[in-house]
C-alpha cells in the first residue's frame, strides 16, 4: 500500500560555520558539486521504492546552507524530487542565508516549486553576528527582507536567537520590532543554547566570551510575550506564527509521524506496528556520493511491485552488532550490497516516551485517544503528573471534539525537561 511521507533533504555545506552551531556541515568555499545533488536524487528514488512511497507530503531542504545551490541546481533538485511524487506536496521549504538572497534566486526557488522560505536572521546586531562568526551582517538582513517584500514567497519564516554575545536587551527588542514591520508569516525564536564541542562553548569556558544563560532565557521570555502580544500564536516551544501558517513539515516530527531523510548526515524515522527504525546516513560525503552516484533508479521503476518484504514495510534486513550499533545490509536483485547508513531500532517503550517528549512541545499537547490507539492504556503515572502540574498552573487537561488532550501551559513549557524527567 503506497504512502505519503514528509521528506527532509540535507545540504551539508557552509561557506563558514557559526560558532554556536553543532549541526553537521562542512566548509564549501566554492560551488556545491552537481554530483552531490545527483546522489541525493538517486537516494530519494531508492527510498521511495524501499518504503513504497508514492508522494512527498512535505519537503524540507535544510543544512548547512541550501541557498549555496546555484539556480540550475535548485531546478535540478526540486524537479527531480517532484518527479518522484504523484501529488504536489502540501509544503516545500528551503532554508536560506540572508547573504545569498537575490531577486533571481527567489524567482528560481518559486519556479522550482518552493512555497516556503526559512531565513536565518538570528540578529540585527552587526557586533553579535560577527562575534558568532555569522556570514551575514545587518545590511544583508535588511536587503533580504526588502527583497522578500518585493518578491514575497507563499510563506516566509525567519529565525531569531535571544541574546547572542554582545546583544543587548535593547538591541534585541529593537530587532524584533523591526522584524515585525516586514510581517513574516512564521518566526522561530530560540534562546541561545551553548553546545559542548562548539567553538562558542570553548570561548565561554576560557573566559574569552561572557555569557549569562539566565539572562538569555529571560530575554527569550520577553520576546515570546512581545510576539504573542503582536498577534503571533505560540504553537510550539520555540515557534510562533500567524493563524494557519504553522510549519507542516515540523508538525510531522512533533506528531511522531514517519519521515524520510536523505543526504549525507540526514536522519529518517519509520514507525511500524511491531518494529520502528531510525536510519542515519554516513557523514562521509565522499563515500555517500561514490555510493549513490552509481545506484541510479529511474522514477518510472518506482511504480513496479515492491520486491522487498518485512515488517519494515518492504525491506529484508540482515543486522550485525558492531560497537553497539546495527549496520543494515539490504540484499536485492538490483545489486544494493550495503547501504551507507546506520540503523537504530526503537522499541515501543522508547517510542511511547518520544510521543510525550515531542507532542508536549506543542501548545495543543497530546491526545489521549491517539496514544491509546498506538500504544494501549494511557499511563497512570502521566495522568497523576498532569493532575499535579495542573494544580500548579503548569499543565491543563481539556476536551475537544470528543477527544481528551493533555498540555503544558505557556509557563509550563519552560519546564518541559523537568516534566519529562519526572515522567521517566
Amino acid at each position: 500500500m503506497s504512502a505519503s511521507f514528509p521528506l527532509y533533504v540535507h545540504i551539508p555545506f557552509c561557506v563558514s560555520k557559526c560558532s554556536y552551531c553543532d549541526f553537521f556541515s562542512v566548509p564549501c568555499a566554492k560551488k556545491i558539486d552537481d554530483e552531490y545533488i545527483a546522489a541525493v536524487l538517486n537516494e530519494a528514488a531508492f527510498t521511495a521504492s524501499l518504503c513504497d512511497i508514492d508522494s512527498w507530503k512535505t519537503i524540507y531542504v535544510g543544512g548547512g546552507t541550501p541557498s549555496l545551490l546555484s539556480e540550475k541546481q535548485i531546478d535540478f533538485l526540486f524537479s527531480g524530487l517532484l518527479k518522484i511524487s504523484r501529488k504536489v506536496p502540501l509544503e516545500v521549504t528551503m532554508e536560506v542565508n540572508p547573504s545569498d538572497v537575490t531577486e533571481s534566486f527567489l524567482d528560481a526557488a518559486s519556479a522550482s516549486g518552493v512555497t516556503r522560505i526559512s531565513c536565518g536572521i538570528q540578529s540585527f546586531s552587526d557586533s553579535s553576528l560577527c562575534r558568532v562568526r555569522r556570514r551575514s551582517r545587518a545590511d544583508d538582513v535588511y536587503r533580504a527582507l526588502s527583497l522578500f517584500d518585493k518578491n514575497r514567497p507563499h510563506s516566509l519564516s525567519v529565525d531569531m536567537i535571544a541574546r547572542l554575545p554582545e546583544e543587548s536587551d535593547a538591541s534585541f527588542s529593537s530587532g524584533l520590532q523591526t522584524l515585525l514591520s516586514y510581517a513574516p508569516d512564521h518566526i522561530s525564536l530560540y534562546s541561545l543554547t551553548v553546545e559542548e564541542g562548539t567553538p562558542l562553548y570553548a570561548e565561554i569556558e576560557s573566559g574569552k566570551i561572557r555569557c549569562d544563560i539566565d539572562a538569555s532565557d529571560a530575554l527569550w521570555i520577553s520576546g515570546r510575550d512581545f510576539l504573542c502580544g503582536a498577534g503571533y500564536e505560540q504553537y510550539e516551544v520555540s515557534n510562533f506564527c500567524k493563524k494557519g501558517s504553522e510549519c507542516l513539515h515540523n508538525l510531522a516530527y512533533w506528531n511522531l509521524e514517519s519521515y524520510a531523510g536523505i543526504g549525507a548526515g540526514a536522519t529518517g524515522t519509520f514507525y511500524g506496528n511491531d518494529m520502528s527504525v531510525r536510519l542515519t546516513n554516513t557523514r562521509d560525503i565522499g563515500s555517500y556520493v561514490q555510493f549513490w552516484k552509481s545506484k541510479k533508479i529511474d522514477a518510472d521503476d518506482l511504480r513496479a511491485p515492491a520486491f522487498f518484504s518485512d515488517d519494515f514495510r518492504t525491506v529484508q534486513v540482515r543486522a550485525e552488532q558492531r560497537e553497539k550499533k546495527r549496520t543494515v545490509q539490504v540484499c536485492t536483485e538490483r545489486g544494493f550490497d550495503e547501504l551507507p547508513f546506520s540503523a537504530e531500532y526503537i522499541d515501543k517503550k522508547t517510542e511511547a516516551f518520544e510521543f510525550f517528549m515531542m507532542g508536549l512541545r506543542m501548545t495543543r499537547g497530546i491526545c489521549r485517544e491517539t496514544y491509546e490507539a498506538r500504544f494501549g492504556v494511557f499511563p497512570e503515572k502521566a495522568e497523576a503528573l498532569f493532575k499535579a502540574w495542573e494544580g500548579r498552573g503548569l499543565a491543563l487537561r481539556y476536551e475537544k471534539n470528543g477527544s481528551h488532550f493533555y498540555a503544558l501551559t505557556k509557563e509550563g513549557l519552560l519546564f518541559l525537561n523537568e516534566f519529562l524527567e519526572a515522567f521517566l
